[in-house]
């Protein structure tokens, strides 16, 4: 993958301009676009299953701020770019999303969005070269970081060097078949004690 694609910025390594620079250098977040149907269940709009053009499905959910959005401009019978939070659901292998909003193309000035594109960023809990698979724990940046603090957790598939944990990684990941796959890591050090 071509580094140039990435924010202009070293603070921010492997940022794509089009998914939004951090606004901070530890920025939790887990982010991406991907695109596909979403068919919501019998009744209820804000849940249903988003199936992308390979035909894997996902659970899936529509945030408040996207439901008045899907009600009046969008065919739901149509594929759209579906900007979408992913998390990964306790206890099974697979993801689940969030539906975020609909992704406007960059402009012109702008270099494009790689497809099923991910920008990933946490502290890194689990990490298993045998099983090709990294763990982040990503925290809701509107609270104290302390423990107990509301946190979820996303599962990528790939390597990254051992003795990891505990890290701050910014990844840039590739939605494959139902995995998020590992495209490019970089190491942000050594996350600080937990405030009591």
């Amino acid at each position: 993958m071509n580094n140039s694609l990435f924010s202009s910025s070293n603070l921010f390594p492997l940022e794509h301009p089009a998914i939004g620079i951090p606004s901070h250098p530890l920025q939790y977040r887990a982010i991406g676009v991907v695109k596909g149907i979403y068919k919501p269940e019998e009744g209820v709009l804000t849940k249903g299953v988003l199936t992308t053009e390979e035909n894997y499905s996902f659970s899936a959910v529509l945030l408040g701020k996207t439901i008045c959005t899907v009600k009046k401009h969008i065919n739901l019978e149509e594929a759209q770019l579906w900007v979408v939070y992913p998390h990964s659901l306790p206890g099974k292998d697979e993801l689940h999303f969030q539906i975020a909003g609909i992704y406007k193309p960059a402009s012109p000035q702008n270099p494009p969005l790689p497809e099923n594109y991910f920008s990933v960023r946490g502290e890194v809990v689990y990490s298993s070269k045998s099983r090709e698979k990294v763990v982040v724990k990503i925290y809701h940046n509107n609270y104290p970081l302390r423990k107990g603090a509301p946190c979820f957790k996303v599962e990528l598939k790939g390597k990254i060097p051992n003795n990891r944990l505990k890290s701050f990684f910014t990844f840039s990941a590739r939605l494959e078949g139902k995995y998020l796959v590992i495209q490019e890591y970089f190491n942000l050090g050594l996350m600080a004690a937990y405030v009591k």
